[in-house]
């Protein structure tokens, strides 16, 4: 399994109360480790997977925590490249006191080095693997080639995040070649626009999507569950990871997932937890649809806990422990 894109400094700040703008508001401070794909490999590494991240992090003490973070977490980082005079991604969670995102920030222009031609010099590492998943921190030239299978003698199949409502507009268009597109609501339907008129329910922006060309489309909606949409031909995507998508059919089979009651202590990274849990289940051969429920039952357990995976949630400053 390879992760392609994101791996940053992630810093949290609780609310103690409702955020009131134009003032200081109090809140209580965390430093861990994230980004989208570092996110999944770590949890995919944790339940047994080899995989390997392919990213960027810059010279800095915060790259040079992040890489011995990943050690820790047994994710290869062959792929992993230190970009000279770069800062190390960067995202700013900002929580509600009852534990949802009131806003985030994300500084990643590190990551703008994902090109095409630097994901080329990774070849090997796509050639091995069965599964690629990239989110759209990745800028939208290097997506389509991961899509396109433009590296000699690849065969993955291909899972794409769309991370947030901005860097969704990253996506191909068409969507072919892309297996399983993870979204939120928000995301789909922002998406579904690109494709048609805007989308009545998440269920039609799932089906919109299906209809761009992806192969499956899973739209995830907090405490509500998740919405998978797929050809009705299709069970698990295509071992081949051929440029038109993981189902041959088009019909469109809606289900919904219902979500795993919990008690929402911290968002981050619930989403990763699900796509991870996911693509575990579909390495194991589980049909996509009960695949998705072992991704729900994990995000259930990552909202119950602080920080993206587990303990590296927590902790000193990730600059600070490298000095």
């Amino acid at each position: 399994m390879v992760c392609v894109g994101g791996a940053t400094v992630d810093r949290t700040y609780r609310l103690g109360a409702a955020l009131v703008g134009g003032t200081s508001n109090p809140a209580e401070a965390r430093a861990g480790h994230g980004g989208v794909a570092r996110n999944v490999a770590a949890n995919l590494a944790r339940s047994g997977v080899a995989v390997d991240l392919v990213s960027r992090v810059g010279d800095d003490a915060a790259g040079r925590a992040l890489l011995a973070a990943l050690d820790r977490s047994g994710i290869g980082r062959r792929g992993t490249a230190v970009a000279p005079g770069a800062a190390t991604a960067e995202y700013v969670a900002v929580l509600a006191p009852d534990g949802e995102l009131a806003f985030g920030l994300a500084a990643m222009a590190v990551l703008d080095g994902l090109t095409p031609g630097a994901l080329a010099s990774h070849a090997d590492l796509l050639c091995a693997a069965d599964w690629v998943f990239a989110d759209c921190n990745l800028p939208g030239d290097a997506l389509s080639a991961l899509a396109r299978r433009a590296f000699p003698g690849v065969r993955y199949r291909f899972a794409v995040d769309a991370v947030s409502v901005s860097k969704a507009t990253r996506l191909p268009e068409p969507l072919d070649g892309i297996d399983l597109l993870f979204l939120n609501r928000d995301e789909a339907e922002a998406a579904a626009m690109r494709h048609g008129p805007a989308a009545a329910s998440p269920a039609d922006a799932a089906a919109a999507l299906l209809r761009a060309g992806a192969g499956a489309v899973v739209v995830t909606l907090g405490a509500e569950g998740a919405i998978l949409a797929q050809g009705s031909a299709g069970g698990a995507p295509s071992a081949q990871g051929s440029a038109e998508g993981a189902f041959a059919a088009r019909a469109e089979r809606i289900v919904r997932v219902p979500a795993v009651p919990a008690r929402v202590v911290d968002v981050t990274g619930a989403g990763d937890a699900l796509v991870a849990a996911t693509l575990r289940a579909l390495l194991d051969g589980v049909p996509l649809p009960d695949a998705l429920v072992r991704g729900c039952r994990a995000a259930a357990d990552a909202v119950g806990r602080d920080g993206a995976v587990g303990a590296e949630g927590a902790g000193p400053d990730p600059g600070e422990r490298a000095s």
